[in-house]
């Protein structure tokens, strides 16, 4: 298996040096010098990724802080640097990550059953790898998809539909030959060969021999298939795909997520495959609400990422900066504003205002003014110390705010129902 280096997001990492001879700081993790040279050379890297890791020195050593994302970075010697959330307990934390990715929106996590999102000592690498495994082994069974597909070419005899103006171009010194073009069935397409691409591309990584097994069968069971002469093409392709292949659909984003060729609204740079990686804050958001969509009483009333409001009404004869909130919810004759923060909150820290961040009270303010909504809420991560909501601010006589914790790791549905139970007691 490759070498699998785990650190919390706003982690810091550093050489492995005497780690006794730093005064007063340590580093989360240390690395060996080789990969923290490569991890150095990409957060200077112009192309890489914003913000997700900074460089600095602090006492005379030098120091790796990765932020904002989590997930996987595999580096160009293999080593993987597996970011997990920063909030919660150490053996919660892979969970709490895979829990959520189930939702990802445009994701194709949501086959991650509760085998896989309680599997705390499993490396997010293998997971991701085994549950392709798992959507790929389902459509071998069900049978490989084959599609009719144009062939152009030189016969002796007549076949499909004769090419005048090719016969005259290739063939005018060979009058025994026809230039014909015709269909044939064939499992050489697009979707079927960028799954035989994925394989060939996990073959030649290490992994459990378990897992090595499973993609020789797999990798036989597609033994007439060729690879990809080129991905980006074969991917353009596939989006385009008529539906007889709609049950690929699932099994494609693993293999383009796998492939390196996705990355969730990270910007992919050329020191490393990024394709694994999350900006948390998106992470929580979809998370939340596709739990409110979901489960909360009235479906119908919920509306995520409204735009229908703008903070100045006129300039210039027209509406200037939309305002879109989270999510919305009309709910009989109220109306409710929730935005998501992945922030860690300790309600013990009053003097600080419990580490909520002004602008982001500006911002709530805004929205009810503007969507007339007299209840709005900021949901946090629930830690050990932020586990009830804090007392309720009052903007002014018609305008509340409510602070409220929500817990990963518990029923989504109950959640939710508890998030509403709270909201519809304020009438």
């Amino acid at each position: 298996m490759p070498s699998v280096i785990t650190v919390v997001e706003n982690g810091l990492i550093g050489r492995s040096i005497d780690v006794r001879e730093r005064s007063g700081l340590s580093a989360d993790v240390i690395v060996p010098d080789p990969v923290f040279e490569a991890l150095r050379q990409l957060a200077f890297d112009a192309d890489g990724v914003d913000g997700l890791l900074t460089f600095s020195v602090q006492k005379g050593y030098e120091y790796i802080r990765v932020r904002n994302y989590v997930g996987l970075l595999t580096l160009p010697d293999g080593t993987q640097l597996e970011i997990l959330p920063k909030i919660g307990n150490g053996s919660t934390n892979r969970s709490m990550l895979l829990t959520m990715l189930r939702h990802l929106e445009h994701g194709p996590f949501r086959t991650l059953t509760s085998a896989y999102t309680n599997a705390t000592n499993l490396p997010l690498w293998e997971v991701f790898v085994t549950a392709f495994l798992d959507a790929l082994a389902a459509l071998v069974r069900q049978g490989i998809q084959r599609s009719y597909v144009s062939v152009e070419s030189n016969e002796r005899f007549w076949k499909g539909k004769f090419q005048a103006t090719r016969q005259q171009r290739e063939n005018a010194q060979h009058a025994e030959r026809l230039a014909v073009v015709y269909d044939v069935l064939t499992a050489n397409v697009p979707p079927n060969r960028l799954l035989k691409t994925t394989l060939l591309y996990l073959r030649q990584r290490n992994h459990s021999p378990g897992v090595q097994q499973r993609i020789r069968q797999l990798d036989w069971a597609m033994d007439e298939i060729p690879v990809c002469e080129s991905i980006p093409d074969d991917l353009k392709t596939v989006r385009r795909t008529t539906r007889i292949f709609a049950r690929y659909e699932l099994v494609l984003r693993w293999a383009e997520a796998l492939l390196g060729r996705q990355a969730y609204g990270v910007k992919v740079g050329q020191t490393a495959d990024l394709s694994l990686l999350f900006p948390m804050e998106r992470v929580f958001e979809d998370y939340v609400s596709h739990g409110i969509r979901r489960y909360w009483p009235i479906a119908d009333a919920v509306t995520v990422q409204e735009s229908s409001a703008h903070l100045v009404d006129e300039h210039i004869g027209v509406p200037k900066f939309k305002l879109r909130p989270d999510i919305l919810i009309r709910h009989n004759d109220q109306i409710f504003v929730l935005d998501m923060k992945w922030k860690e909150l300790t309600s013990r820290d009053q003097a600080r205002n419990y580490g909520i961040e002004q602008s982001d009270l500006y911002q709530l303010y805004a929205y009810g003014k503007k969507y007339g909504a007299n209840d709005l809420f900021l949901i946090y991560p629930a830690n050990e110390t932020f586990q009830q909501p804090l007392p309720v601010f009052d903007y002014d006589a018609d305008t509340r705010l409510h602070v409220v914790p929500f817990t990963i790791l518990n029923s989504l549905a109950n959640e939710v129902e508890k998030l509403a139970n709270y909201a519809l007691s304020f009438r």
